[in-house]
């Protein structure tokens, strides 16, 4: 894909994208997805505008996608209410083609951006209302926005179990199943520890499920001679729990906070086996960069991570601590037998050009803007 001059660049169509705190190397999966699929879509020839919250946008553009600032604010246990609204505005100004959200939280004002006459395109990433820090205002939050979808142009679900769940709430006719995809690791960033350790990567939070990780690890430990360490990569920025997991830490555990992701590649190569314990997930990209990295697998026994495609052995219970320990004994054991072909999953090239479908599906493009597009690939 080449960038397209100047007047196709003007002619073409535009996308406004809400919903990443920002690009790149921000926490998070929506922030992952948007850092690598928005610059394949500018580079389509499609006017990309990305509005993140101002303390994560460092530039006013990254790979061809132009970066908006909003303000931050902390309200019933998020920082995106003022975001959300600040969006609508810059989004009235500049009157887009395509409002493109990047999770279900920021389809919340999906009906005045239709009102507006934007198309709309939902990624559905995981039923956040679902999760159990949320309130009872921020999961009929959640659940207002997940009604909207039926009126989206299009919804891309990031797992077939989440295109079902949609399905059962009468939501099918717009929905499309596009994964998050495998990524090719840099070969530089910082050394991975020395001794042996188990990695799990995503936020300290109760969704991940860290306390019956650690429960399960300390019950593997205690049986296991010389048994390596676990490392818990991600944010620790929910404070209650974090410090609910003091009483659980040993010294073979390490809650070791975030990591650049521009960082990640060796730890997770050096990883001896990767673990996600999570209760609830979407199509996890630290997942998806484990496999790209080589390791051996353990994921919990949920339907989005049964998505996968996983051998049996590569599920546990989450819920059981004793489980936990048996699944990362037996792949210790057996590690090759837990490594996963990343050949079997899509690329960010794949996962651009079918977004890209939908994008022509829900607006076509006018000739010249058609044929802009058309001489960029």
């Amino acid at each position: 894909m080449s960038a397209p001059n100047t007047t196709e660049a003007q002619q073409a169509p535009s996308i406004f994208v809400v919903g990443a705190r920002g690009v790149p190397d921000v926490e998070g999966g929506a922030e992952k997805n948007a850092e690598m699929l928005f610059p394949l879509v500018a580079a389509s020839g499609y006017r990309v505008t990305l509005v993140g919250l101002a303390d994560n946008i460092k530039s006013d553009s990254f790979k061809g996608v132009a970066l908006l600032k909003a303000p931050r604010s902390q309200i019933m246990k998020t920082d995106k209410v003022l975001y959300y609204i600040a969006a609508l505005f810059m989004a009235a100004r500049r009157k887009p083609d395509i409002v493109h959200f990047q999770g279900l939280g920021s389809a919340i004002f999906l009906w005045v951006y239709k009102l507006m006459g934007a198309k709309t395109v939902v990624r559905y990433g995981s039923a956040d209302y679902l999760v159990g820090k949320w309130g009872m205002i921020g999961k009929l939050g959640f659940l207002l926005s997940e009604f909207q979808l039926r009126f989206a142009d299009a919804v891309i679900a990031v797992t077939p179990a989440l295109a079902e769940r949609l399905q059962r709430r009468g939501i099918a006719r717009n929905v499309h199943v596009i994964a998050n995809a495998v990524d090719v690791l840099p070969a530089d960033g910082m050394g991975a520890p020395v001794d042996a350790y188990v990695l799990s990567v995503g936020r300290v939070t109760a969704q991940k499920n860290v306390a019956n990780l650690m429960r399960g690890f300390a019950l593997l430990a205690k049986r296991t001679p010389n048994a390596p360490r676990l490392l818990v990569a991600g944010g620790l920025d929910e404070t209650d729990y974090v410090a609910s997991l003091e009483p659980l830490k040993t010294e073979r555990i390490t809650l070791a906070g975030r990591y650049a992701r521009s960082a990640m590649a060796p730890l997770y190569r050096g990883a001896a086996v990767y673990i996600n314990a999570s209760l609830h997930e979407g199509s996890s990209n630290a997942v998806l960069e484990a496999i790209s990295a080589g390791c051996p697998i353990l994921l919990s026994d949920i339907p989005e991570n049964r998505d996968f495609g996983l051998p049996d052995r590569c599920y546990f219970n989450p819920n059981a601590p004793e489980a936990i320990a048996d699944a990362i004994g037996a792949a210790l054991q057996n590690p090759q037998a837990y490594v996963a072909d990343a050949k079997a999953f899509l690329t960010w090239s794949q996962v651009a050009e079918r977004t890209l479908a939908i994008y022509r599906s829900v607006a076509p493009s006018p000739p010249l803007a058609a044929a802009a597009l058309a001489t960029s690939h």
